[in-house]
């Protein structure tokens, strides 16, 4: 992904010139970055470290550089994306792998359910890219609620996230139920913008 000519990228640019959002003041996270200018209000356009995909990213959030790995053959890439501010009314944890090969459809769903100890029940949404596909099943429990997401394309890549958010204990249920909604929205918004590396746009 190219920032057009010329223009530096952000790890080589100086952080006071910078926009002044979590991503791009933390370092490692401004690696992943490809351009100071958003592609919709507070995202910003990412491509990941093996190449093979690509998503619009929260200026709020980070990648945490403690548990990022990546192989070296780039078929598989786990990156956890956190906010920052652990005071904030719903705080968000997105656990994110991607595989560069897939047995079949059914057999990582029920994978995925294997490791919440529960029987997942994936719907399917909307994507922009030919060949690909995104389904998401809620896990919701209490007052820790979160989802599974698998997205995958025709050519056997595909990425598996959960996403687990946290209300502030201050919050009522009825407050956290909404206030989940609305987080949960947006960040669906986030996996709806990721393009595997060998999609193709409709």
């Amino acid at each position: 992904m190219s920032n057009g000519k010329g223009s530096a990228s952000p790890s080589e640019m100086d952080p006071q010139d910078l926009p002044n959002v979590p991503a791009f003041q933390d370092e490692f996270t401004r690696d992943f970055l490809q351009s100071t200018k958003p592609v919709r209000e507070g995202f910003y356009p990412l491509e990941a470290k093996s190449g093979k995909f690509t998503m619009d990213f929260p200026g709020d959030m980070n990648i945490v550089e403690r548990s990022y790995n990546k192989s070296s053959k780039n078929d598989s890439e786990f990156l956890t994306i956190s906010h920052t501010d652990e005071s904030l009314d719903v705080f968000t944890n997105i656990q994110l792998k991607y595989y560069g090969f897939m047995s079949d459809v059914e057999s990582t769903k029920d994978g995925l359910s294997a490791k919440r100890n529960k029987e997942l029940q994936f719907q399917s949404k909307n994507t922009e890219f030919k060949g690909q596909n995104i389904e998401v099943a809620d896990y919701s429990s209490g007052h820790f609620p979160g989802f599974a997401t698998l997205i995958w394309n025709d050519n056997d890549e595909n990425i598996q996230i959960f996403t687990d958010m946290t209300c502030s204990e201050d919050i009522d249920t009825d407050n956290c139920s909404k206030l989940v909604e609305s987080e949960k929205e947006r960040i669906l918004i986030i996996f709806q913008s990721i393009k595997l590396s060998l999609s193709k746009n409709k």
